[in-house]
């Protein structure tokens, strides 16, 4: 199994477990109730949308830097075509994906996003783990070496790439549900260490539905 698809199975899975119930490309939260999981997971992928598809959490990953030259440490450039977002659309429709080496590493980054941020408010008991970890498949070592591991904020800020940083506070975003001091507290470390402006952290806390933290 690619980390891409991984991500797209550990997406879906935080929504299982933390009940965050955002629609992607609705602009609002449901709570958790509203049309149910069927809707939600549809809004997750732009109402149906695969490959090619602009919308869900895909549209919004590409819209935030993916497929638009993505540097690395060495500070060299590549340009995805269709962009992480339509890879990531492919998966959470249930399609089989592969990705460059470099969309890879770029995938694991944003799992540890994911998982990280889910971790942030110090409640993800063992039930919550268990349900981000079915149905993994071959990745579920990796999932669950990140979900029982001490979090680091500033060694993974180091490990992002230039180009990611407002992708991976919008998986950080999206895996919480902004409701206590600690998770709030988490999204400024990440604002601060990547050097996203609050302007921008607001843009995007509005595309996913969510509670702005700066005023």
């Amino acid at each position: 199994m690619s980390l891409m698809g991984t991500l797209g199975k550990v997406a879906m899975g935080i929504v299982v477990a933390k009940g965050i119930g955002k629609m992607m490309g609705g602009g609002g939260r449901s709570g958790g109730s509203g049309g149910g999981l069927g809707d939600l997971l549809g809004g997750l992928i732009g109402g149906g949308a695969s490959k090619g598809g602009a919308g869900g959490l895909g549209g919004i990953l590409d819209s935030l830097g993916g497929g638009s030259n993505i540097s690395n440490n060495s500070g060299n450039s590549s340009n995805h075509s269709g962009g992480l977002g339509d890879i990531l659309n492919s998966a959470l429709n249930g399609e089989e994906v592969t990705e460059t080496a470099e969309q890879e590493k770029e995938a694991e980054i944003l799992l540890k996003a994911m998982i990280y941020a889910a971790k942030a408010d110090g409640h993800l008991d063992d039930a919550e783990k268990r349900k981000i970890l079915d149905n993994v498949g071959d990745e579920a070592g990796f999932v669950e070496q990140e979900l029982n591991s001490h979090v680091d904020v500033d060694d993974f800020i180091r490990s992002v790439p230039r180009g990611m940083e407002q992708q991976v506070y919008m998986m950080s975003l999206f895996a919480i549900d902004l409701d206590s001091n600690e998770e709030a507290h988490y999204l400024d470390q990440l604002a601060k260490g990547l050097n996203i402006s609050h302007q921008t952290c607001n843009a995007i806390h509005e595309k996913l539905g969510a509670p702005a933290i700066y005023a």
